[in-house]
């Protein structure tokens, strides 16, 4: 008997190298998979501007990042009662001064932009096509200011994929040998309400499949469908029924794992989950310093069969 519907995902027709460098942007989503990446001392860029939920603007950070010539300035910020925000990031993104907040903006800008020139995999998370506009353009985050500011607006497939083609052009004219993946994120947004969320998934998933129809050069790997179709049971979601548990983002990671690494990383990246654990491990007290010793003679053994490996 089949007690679920397993997805079977076809292999990327090019292998990652996870010691060259990966960005993950986009939805809490990218968060949960760039950091685990991360924590392994791997060379990855995760949200440099924060969780980004829609895809508008997160799609103009990255277009400001590929502009050599562009910094942010005081027209990229909005004031309200004394105190400076920027609606085109995270809601981090605010200061009482607008030259501390400024400098912040730029400093992270050109961590993306160097970022964007040597890395060899960008992984955009795109998570809900429900935006809220201000004058015209889409908030990243409304920083609970007046919702009076606001008007809560729902993004087409079709104006998401011009989007993506634009800045796809310019990436693949900065960064020609950079994998270009794309994914939709599992998270419900339920606050809009559930129909309400899958319309903006439905947007999502045109944009995202006629985009990778169109460009050969880009592909999707279908971390909403493992979660939504494949796991498909709340014993897979955390206490809000919202996010998924950790054990379904270990699934994931497995997936994507098999989808763009070959063997030989595929065993690096357990070698250094192991190294992990260990580490992580609690001891006695009276063990401790034979733990400590352990642990970097671990790391020698590491560092000595992955030179690449960031320290």
């Amino acid at each position: 008997m089949k007690f679920r519907t397993e997805l079977k995902i076809q292999p990327a027709p090019f292998q990652i190298d996870p010691f060259e460098g990966m960005i993950f942007m986009g939805s809490c989503f990218s968060d949960h998979i760039g950091e685990r990446f991360q924590s392994l001392g791997l060379s990855v860029l995760t949200n440099p501007f924060g969780v980004i939920f829609h895809p508008i603007p997160l799609l103009e950070i990255l277009l400001n990042a590929l502009q050599c010539e562009f910094n942010y300035s005081s027209e990229n910020l909005f004031e309200f009662e004394n105190r400076f925000y920027s609606l085109a990031h995270h809601g981090a993104y605010s200061d009482e001064s607008e030259e501390k907040l400024l400098h912040s903006l730029n400093q992270d800008l050109n961590k993306l932009r160097s970022g964007l020139s040597d890395s060899k995999t960008l992984c955009l998370t795109l998570g809900t096509s429900w935006g809220y506009e201000n004058e015209g353009v889409i908030a990243a985050n409304c920083h609970k200011l007046p919702q009076s500011f606001f008007k809560k607006t729902l993004t087409s497939s079709v104006f998401i994929q011009n989007k993506l083609k634009e800045v796809i052009d310019a990436l693949q004219r900065l960064n020609s040998s950079m994998n270009i993946i794309l994914t939709v994120s599992p998270v419900r947004h339920v606050k809009d309400g559930l129909i309400e969320n899958n319309r903006s998934k439905a947007q999502l998933l045109s944009a995202v499949h006629n985009i990778c129809d169109s460009e050969k050069s880009i592909f999707y790997f279908p971390s909403y469908e493992l979660i939504m179709d494949d796991l498909r049971d709340y014993r897979f979601f955390k206490e809000d029924l919202i996010h998924p548990t950790d054990v379904a983002v270990d699934y994931v990671q497995e997936a994507f794992l098999k989808f763009g690494f070959d063997e030989e990383s595929i065993l690096a990246v357990k070698d250094l989950q192991k190294f992990q654990a260990f580490y992580r491990h609690r001891v006695s007290n009276e063990n401790s310093q034979a733990h400590k010793l352990k642990i970097e003679e671990k790391r020698s053994e590491l560092e000595r069969k992955y030179p690449r490996l960031r320290s």
